[in-house]
């Protein structure tokens, strides 16, 4: 099944909750997933979006169908992390998630460390996006194109 990759670049997290939930409002249900990707200061938040046909019947099993894939990623690259209604390392919150219903779809949002605990250096984007894109294929059996939001799916255009 196709899906798509959307990145929106360096965007606040106000910014970024505003593009989600505008992007997640104009999908149809038949729409493909698609999961938006960002920069911030310290993290790489991101988003799955998809129709609710796609996630688990009961939404109490949507946080751990959305994130698996995000808990493999870290641990590929060596970072124990763990799901319990946020991520967590070392009993430590490092990223707080949401779940949600916007229109149509099942939304749940988290992000990645940008630093990983015990390196100075930031991960970067290009290799912690293609080890969580693999890691989402694998899991869900998608295979994501790169796109642009489309103008109805833009934050300006929902405001309007």
């Amino acid at each position: 099944m196709k899906a798509r990759w959307i990145r929106l670049g360096a965007l606040a997290q106000r910014q970024f909750d505003a593009a989600c939930a505008a992007i997640a409002a104009a999908q149809p249900p038949s729409a493909p997933p698609i999961l938006l990707w960002s920069e911030e200061a310290a993290r790489y938040p991101f988003a799955l979006i998809a129709p609710r046909k796609h996630a688990p019947g009961r939404e109490k099993r949507w946080l751990s169908w959305g994130l698996a894939s995000a808990i493999a990623t870290y641990r590929q690259f060596g970072v124990p992390a763990y799901l319990d209604a946020d991520i967590f390392l070392h009993g430590r919150d490092i990223a707080q998630t949401r779940v949600a219903t916007q229109g149509e779809c099942a939304v749940v949002a988290s992000s990645f460390l940008m630093r990983f605990p015990g390196s100075c250096v930031p991960t970067p984007s290009v290799e912690l996006e293609e080890a969580f894109r693999l890691r989402l294929e694998a899991q869900h059996g998608w295979q994501f194109d790169h796109s642009w939001p489309a103008a109805h799916e833009r934050v300006e255009y929902a405001i309007a």
